[in-house]
C-alpha cells in the first residue's frame, strides 16, 4: 500500500504549496520521479482531470497517480468511483493536514490502517482479505454507486448470509466469524460488516475512515444483526 517513497512524498508536498488555491495533479513514474500536470477540470479547487494526452505520453513508465485536496483528508467520493475502475495505485495528499492516503489495487493492504476506497478498500474487502488467512473464501459482488449501502434497497450481505455460513448466538463468536451490522439510516438490513479475530475484538472497515480493530462491547452489540461463521470454518 505504501508505493511512494519519501523523496516523491516530498516532491509532491512541494507542487501541492505551489498552488494552493487549486488541486494538483500528476503521475509517478517507476523510477519515483515525479511529474507535475495540469489539472484540466473545469473546477480545479474541487477536483482534478488529468488529459487523455498525459496519460499516453507516459503510459510506458507509469507508476502511478497522484493529487492533492486543499482540506479533504483521504479519497473523496469521486476519486473512489474512478479509483474503483482503475489498477494503478493512487495517492492523495491533503494540504491543510499534510496527509496521505494511499491505495495499490495490486497488493493486500495491512488489516489496520486502510483508507476507504469502495470496491477496493471497504468492509467486506477487509472481512474477505481476512478470512483469506484462514483459507476461507468469500464470493465477490459488483460494487454500485458509492453510498449505497445508505439505501434501503441494499442487501448484498443479507442476500449472501445464508450461501457464506451459519448463525452464531452472541457468546459462541470465535475467529473467523463475520458480523453483520447496521449503522445507517434504514435498520431493516445490514449496512456494514465486520470479522472477528478474537472473542472480543473484531476488524472492520467504516466507510470514509481507516480500518481499525475494536472490541465487540455494547454499542456494537446492540448494532449486530448477525454472526455468521464461515461453512469452512464450521467443518474445522
Amino acid at each position: 500500500m505504501n508505493w511512494l517513497s519519501d523523496s516523491a512524498k516530498e516532491q509532491i508536498r512541494l507542487f501541492a504549496a505551489s498552488k494552493p488555491e487549486q488541486e494538483t495533479c500528476g503521475f509517478v513514474l517507476k523510477n519515483q520521479s515525479v511529474v507535475l500536470l495540469d489539472n484540466v477540470s473545469s473546477e480545479p479547487a474541487e477536483k482534478f482531470e488529468i488529459s487523455p494526452v498525459d496519460y499516453l505520453k507516459h503510459e510506458e513508465n507509469l507508476l502511478g497517480v497522484w493529487h492533492s485536496h486543499l482540506r479533504e483528508k483521504g479519497f473523496s467520493p469521486l476519486d473512489q468511483q474512478v479509483m474503483a475502475a482503475d489498477v494503478l495505485p493512487w495517492a492523495v495528499y491533503c494540504l491543510q493536514n499534510d496527509t496521505w492516503s494511499e491505495c495499490d489495487p495490486g497488493e493486500v493492504a495491512p488489516f489496520e490502517g486502510r483508507p476507504f476506497v469502495f470496491g477496493i478498500y471497504d468492509c467486506y474487502s477487509l472481512v474477505a482479505d481476512y478470512l483469506k488467512t484462514l483459507e476461507v473464501n468469500l464470493p465477490e459482488w459488483p460494487r454500485g454507486k458509492w453510498g449505497e449501502w445508505n439505501t434501503p434497497e441494499f442487501t448484498p450481505f443479507d442476500d449472501m448470509r445464508k450461501e457464506v455460513g451459519r448463525p452464531i448466538k452472541i457468546g459462541d463468536q470465535k475467529p473467523g466469524d463475520i458480523l453483520l451490522l447496521n449503522l445507517g439510516d434504514y435498520q431493516t438490513h445490514t449496512d456494514h460488516v465486520g470479522v472477528f479475530t478474537s472473542e472480543k475484538h473484531f476488524l472492520h472497515h467504516p466507510a470514509q475512515s481507516e480500518s481499525r480493530l475494536q472490541t465487540f462491547g455494547s454499542y456494537w452489540q446492540k448494532r449486530l444483526k448477525w454472526i455468521i461463521r464461515p461453512h469452512e470454518l464450521c467443518r474445522s
